[in-house]
């Protein structure tokens, strides 16, 4: 029996090998993005989950989908090379899973703040903190920012809990 050979696999297993591999194994690697690939890469990795990549100010992209409009992440370029990712943590069970991996892959954060206060009150009682922590290996870093506002409302209590997550190199353009 003959093996099937297809020039359409064969180039899609050399593009992906060759074309969207990272470069470095201490590079960021998060979303299927990762620091040092170019803005060509980007763009064909976004279009391959659907995804569109928008121009945006100076040296950034904008992650997100046509229809609806919406932006999902912020990307950074130096140079045509990816140098930041930013993103929102959409709900609970990402933030813990995004916070497990970065655990994982980074170690203990470097740096953490927290504030937060408490206002009494049955209609008005509400618990309002905001959080970042900051993480390095080498010349990545990762800083997650949070804040909470927990708020007792006729009886009801209303959650607020945006966070962000950003992925950074040492960026040559701001040197």
């Amino acid at each position: 029996m003959k093996p099937i050979r297809s020039r359409g696999v064969v180039a899609l297993f050399f593009m992906h090998a060759c074309f969207l591999a990272p470069r470095d194994a201490q590079a960021f690697h998060v979303d299927g993005f990762w620091s040092g690939m170019s803005a060509e890469q980007f763009a064909f990795a976004a279009a391959a989950r659907g995804l569109t990549a928008q121009p945006g100010e100076a040296g950034y992209f904008y992650l997100g989908a046509s229809f609806p409009p919406l932006h999902l992440s912020r990307v950074g370029f130096c140079e045509n090379i990816l140098v930041s990712y930013s993103r929102n943590v959409q709900s609970d069970a990402d933030y813990a899973r995004i916070l497990a991996e970065i655990f994982s892959a980074y170690g203990p954060p470097s740096k953490m703040q927290f504030s937060g206060d408490i206002e009494p009150g049955a209609d008005a009682g509400a618990f309002r903190a905001a959080s970042s922590a900051i993480w390095a290996r080498g010349a990545d870093r990762v800083r997650m920012e949070s804040s909470f506002d927990w708020r007792l409302y006729r009886g009801e209590l209303y959650r607020r809990q945006p966070a962000s997550v950003t992925f950074e190199m040492l960026n040559p353009c701001d040197r």
